[in-house]
C-alpha cells in the first residue's frame, strides 16, 4: 500500500490548505486567546481533511520562535504512518510564511512534567535505565515523587517525556515500551542514569 494512499487526495488536501490558510494562520498565531467555540469548527474541518488522506495521520497547528504559523502532520505514534506523514509534507506547496513539518522533533526536557490527571511534576532528580531487547527500548523513568495512587498517569507523563526527548519518528521505530516506579526503587534493581542523559544513550544504543 502506498504511504499516501491516493495522489490526488493529498493534492486536494494542500489545496483545501491553500484557500483557508488565512484563517488558519491567524488561529495557529493566536491559538492561547481563542475559546474552544472558536476553534473546534475549523479544527473538526482540518481533521476531517487530514483524514480524507490518510485516517492515521493528524495535522496540529502551532506557532515557531520566529512567530510564523506551523502546521505539524503527525502520525501520533503509529510507526506505519511514518512516511505518510512525511510523504505528504514532501509534496506540499510554498507558503510564505508558513513552516509546515512531518513529525515532532525532539524537545528539550523541562524541569516540570504534566501529569494527566492533573497537576505536574519535578523531573529534576528523574533517573532512567534503557534495555535494548530485540532492536528496540525498554525503558524504565524512576521518579523521585511518587504517590501510588497516581502511579498510571506517572506512567503516561512517563511516556510523553520519552517520546518529546526522542522525537516522534525514533520513539515509534525504536522504543517497545516506558515504565514509571519509584526512583528508589529503581535504583534497588539497577544502576540508572540521570534522565539528562536518554537521548544520548537511546543514540548509543540504537544507532540512532
Amino acid at each position: 500500500m502506498l504511504a499516501v494512499k491516493q495522489e490526488p487526495e493529498a493534492a486536494d488536501f494542500w489545496a483545501w490548505f491553500e484557500d483557508n490558510e488565512a484563517v488558519l494562520a491567524e488561529m495557529a498565531i493566536k491559538l492561547d486567546d481563542m475559546t474552544m467555540d472558536e476553534l473546534e469548527p475549523v479544527l473538526d474541518e482540518l481533521a476531517l481533511e487530514i483524514h480524507d488522506v490518510d485516517d492515521r495521520l493528524f495535522a496540529e497547528l502551532g506557532v515557531a520562535e520566529d512567530g510564523s504559523p506551523v502546521l505539524l502532520i503527525t502520525a501520533e505514534g503509529d510507526r506505519e504512518a511514518l512516511l505518510a506523514a512525511r510523504d505528504l509534507v514532501e509534496i506540499a506547496p510554498e507558503f510564505k510564511n508558513w513552516e509546515i513539518k512531518a513529525l515532532r522533533e525532539r524537545e528539550e526536557l523541562s524541569d516540570q512534567v504534566a501529569l494527566p490527571g492533573g497537576g505536574e511534576i519535578d523531573i529534576r532528580e528523574a533517573v532512567f535505565v534503557l534495555e535494548v531487547h530485540q532492536g528496540k527500548a525498554e525503558i524504565a523513568i524512576g521518579l523521585d515523587e511518587w504517590d501510588d495512587e497516581r502511579a498510571e498517569d506517572y506512567s503516561l507523563a512517563a511516556e510523553n517525556l520519552v517520546e518529546a526527548a526522542l522525537g516522534e519518528a525514533d520513539y515509534s521505530a525504536g522504543v517497545s515500551g516506558v515504565m514509571a516506579l519509584p526512583l528508589k526503587d529503581l535504583a534497588e534493581e539497577a544502576d540508572p542514569w540521570p534522565l539528562k542523559a536518554l537521548t544520548s544513550e537511546f543514540d548509543n544504543q540504537l544507532g540512532a
